[in-house]
């Protein structure tokens, strides 16, 4: 596989390659036990034969080593390629669930991923916070992120024309370094446009969960979308209620900011978290569309 691919580009390709798997490794199976298929219709022709002959000689011919030698190759044959299938397969079926891992772990940092990076990026992340190196994983999203900054105001301006004013005057504060202008619009107009595509709130919740919740359950026949739609049915550090954060809680929470009970949320990291919460939205809004 590419590594190189964007993860929107991936999960096009899964998606596509996820309905033939089961199919193709049928096919290879039984390509591959033809050959074993093929002795033991030799067996059966020349044991014909050899009937024949013992019959006109009077004689026995011991056909026995033949037929073992036919049990023999397939027993190799499904003993060497059906667990390579096998393998394949659950590696196939397993690839989306560690990639659900790294955006539930990156949710619990306060990042939401952006579907244009590439997978190597993306296990890199998986493995600097598996080591508990939040600082070295927040470098690298902080620099993709001032990267790419600029593009995702274009996208978001082309898919929400009707925000256009609120979201330049956004991105102009966050360009600006006025952090503490930016971040809760940025979190408003997240919400809003929730409200606005999927008829939920992100922020708001209902029994416990994020209302948006809902519609995750509604397509979660869809396994490869369910698994990007994830940390929208989870309650993570941006969504979490006073109840559901921890004694001393510092990250950014959208409920601390709008209500003003944080007064020192006003830096870079969460202006950039809070770009990566908008933009994934906007493309969870496509993969809707």
């Amino acid at each position: 596989m590419d590594n190189k691919k964007s993860l929107s580009a991936y999960f096009k390709e899964l998606n596509r390659l996820s309905g033939q798997l089961g199919e193709r490794l049928s096919y290879i199976t039984e390509e591959m036990e033809k050959p074993a298929n093929s002795m033991k219709l030799i067996y059966k022709e020349i044991e014909s034969f050899g009937k024949k002959m013992n019959s006109n000689i009077g004689g026995s011919i011991d056909l026995s080593k033949l037929a073992d030698m036919s049990d023999n190759l397939q027993k190799v044959m499904q003993k060497m390629v059906i667990p390579v299938l096998d393998d394949l397969k659950k590696s196939f079926q397993e690839l989306p669930e560690h990639i659900q891992e790294v955006l539930l772990l990156l949710g619990e940092n306060g990042w939401y991923l952006d579907f244009e990076i590439d997978l190597t990026f993306l296990w890199n992340l998986r493995d600097i916070l598996d080591e508990g190196n939040i600082a070295k994983a927040e470098d690298a999203l902080i620099e993709h992120y001032e990267r790419r900054a600029v593009e995702i105001e274009k996208i978001l301006l082309n898919k929400f024309p009707h925000r256009a004013n609120i979201l330049k005057a956004t991105f102009g504060a966050h360009q600006r370094g006025e952090y503490y202008l930016s971040i809760p619009v940025f979190l408003a107009q997240t919400d809003g446009i929730c409200k606005e595509v999927f008829g939920q709130y992100l922020f708001i919740k209902s029994n416990g969960r994020p209302q948006i919740a809902m519609y995750v359950n509604q397509i979660v026949a869809n396994n490869l979308t369910a698994v990007l739609l994830s940390p929208l049915a989870e309650t993570l550090p941006i969504n979490a209620s006073e109840r559901e954060r921890p004694t001393n809680f510092t990250g950014l929470n959208r409920h601390m900011v709008l209500h003003g009970e944080s007064l020192d949320y006003g830096n870079k990291i969460n202006s950039l978290k809070a770009i990566s919460l908008i933009n994934y939205i906007s493309q969870v809004v496509a993969m809707k569309k």
